[in-house]
């Protein structure tokens, strides 16, 4: 060994660039350091040398259930990157994100944007930035400052319902398959973007996707959820003379830059009313509040990338699961009929009473949390001591929600099968356990998804409606829809066939 050394010594001082040799002894002394630094927490090989396993991993679309895997390999706390671990337990989330943790945000986050140079609340990472931003707009995000919002989200859950009765029901003679995946993707736009804006996108009017948005989604996301597993692209990106040949301009016609002009345009509307002009809207919130007109742009699109698809994410597999389970379907109807409506809409305060509805709709967010990114935060600089383990200071540790949400520990030995019941048996600290895990779908602490409450009240009426009013059928259950995992999820052709019920 000593004079292989030697003769691979002696190469390299006879090498004609010495300054490249030194920087690949430079680079390599480097790697070496960053591998050992971690090395007594198990991972995959490659892993714990390059961030191209992950990248790989992401590239494939399935980050989360490689994750997973790792995940049931190798134990709740792994390495998934020279500087990367990764966890699945929820005190762990909890802690790292509760109001007083030493944890701050990665560059992880960095990628959560389309401007290189405008953050939103999520990608902010300085924890006193991120706290005031977060203040400015919580009370928009929280809805309280939303005029009538239950009847805008009623509106259009009518506007849906409608859709579907002139346009899709199909008879014994005639099929007219509809795509649920997509059309719950328009009412969950039109919302967000009348409780927004003050007026909606307007694709359940037209039946069609306005603007190419979820069109456009399909090409973006997965571009922004391998900036953020390669954080140093951000910092490529945010190069002026870079950011302006790859990221999105609002001068774009097509596309994410499209978006962004339609976004920048809706704000400067806004911004040039007087103050007793603004509606009592989200983006009218925000101007109250003090929220400045280049970050209101920057949470318009956050709330339109994420908060449109996660929502519709949950109704998309509650449906496919209740769909594709008899008893579960047969159960949860029976709730629904003997429930008698107050108004022409179940109302939020009626449906959250429903217990075997809550129980579908707790199940379906734990069975395919809506977002599944790593979110990273970072270890504080005196390190962490992590189930008896010590953490240096600078690590990152991702989560694997996946791993979170089928733990055998917390939702039992069949914790992979969809059973809504389990939130109706488990009592006491079980239920506890259960509640508590379910809820890190939406994030914990300071770092909690501000839209929470508006995404349990679309979700509280869709479902009771939907299966008041129609009968579903996928209309071929050997290929129920497509779906692929982006850190969201790109889900489409959920085709089913629909009937109307006899609601006497």
């Amino acid at each position: 060994m000593a004079a292989e050394f030697s003769s691979v010594l002696a190469v390299l001082s006879d090498a004609k660039y010495p300054v490249l040799v030194i920087f690949v002894i430079y680079f390599v002394f480097q790697q070496w350091q960053s591998y050992q630094r971690l090395s007594s927490f198990p991972g995959p090989f490659w892993a714990g040398l390059t961030n191209l396993w992950l990248a790989r991993s992401v590239s494939r679309r399935r980050a989360h259930q490689d994750l997973y895997e790792v995940y049931l390999q190798y134990g709740e706390l792994a390495r998934v990157g020279p500087n990367t671990l990764l966890t699945s337990d929820p005190d762990l989330l909890q802690r790292m994100s509760s109001a007083r943790s030493g944890y701050t945000k990665s560059e992880w986050y960095s990628g959560q944007k389309l401007e290189v140079d405008h953050d939103n609340v999520l990608s902010t990472l300085d924890d006193r930035v991120h706290a005031t931003k977060r203040a400015k707009v919580a009370i928009g995000y929280s809805g309280k400052d939303i005029e009538g919002l239950e009847a805008t989200v009623d509106q259009h859950l009518l506007a849906f319902l409608d859709l579907v009765r002139n346009k899709y029901i199909s008879t014994s003679s005639e099929l007219r398959p509809l795509d649920l995946a997509r059309k719950v993707s328009f009412y969950a736009m039109d919302v967000l973007t009348d409780i927004s804006y003050g007026h909606p996108w307007g694709c359940l009017a037209r039946d069609e996707d306005v603007d190419k948005w979820f069109e456009t989604a399909e090409l973006l996301l997965p571009n922004v959820i391998m900036v953020s597993t390669i954080p140093w692209l951000a910092r490529l990106f945010a190069i002026p003379v870079i950011g302006r040949l790859v990221m999105p301009s609002d001068k774009d016609k097509t596309g994410a830059g499209r978006l962004l002009g339609v976004v920048k345009e809706v704000v400067r509307r806004r911004f040039e009313l007087e103050p007793h002009e603004q509606k009592l809207d989200m983006m009218g919130s925000f101007i109250r509040h003090g929220v400045d007109r280049t970050d209101a742009v920057a949470e318009a699109v956050l709330q339109i990338v994420a908060g449109t698809d996660t929502t519709a994410t949950t109704m998309r597999v509650a449906m496919l699961y209740v769909i594709t389970n008899p008893h579960i379907y047969k159960r949860l109807q029976a709730e629904i009929d003997s429930t008698v409506r107050e108004g022409r809409i179940i109302s939020d305060e009626q449906a959250r009473k429903l217990p075997y509805l809550q129980a579908v709709i707790k199940e379906a967010a734990r069975m395919c949390p809506p977002a599944t990114g790593m979110l990273n935060k970072i270890t504080p600089p005196q390190g962490d001591t992590i189930n008896g383990r010590f953490v240096p200071g600078g690590v990152e540790i991702g989560q694997c929600l996946w791993g979170v949400e089928r733990s055998k520990k917390v939702f039992g030995q069949d914790s992979m099968l969809y059973r809504p019941e389990r939130w109706l048996e488990a009592k006491g600290d079980q239920l506890e356990k259960m509640e508590k895990s379910v809820a890190l779908v939406w994030g914990y602490g300071k770092y909690s998804c501000l839209g929470k409450g508006i995404a349990y009240l679309e979700l509280n009426k869709v479902f009771f409606e939907l299966l008041k009013k129609f009968d579903f059928v996928l209309i071929d259950p050997t290929r129920p829809w497509k779906s692929e995992n982006v850190g969201l999820w790109l889900q489409s052709e959920m085709f089913v066939k629909v009937t109307l019920r006899d609601e006497s």
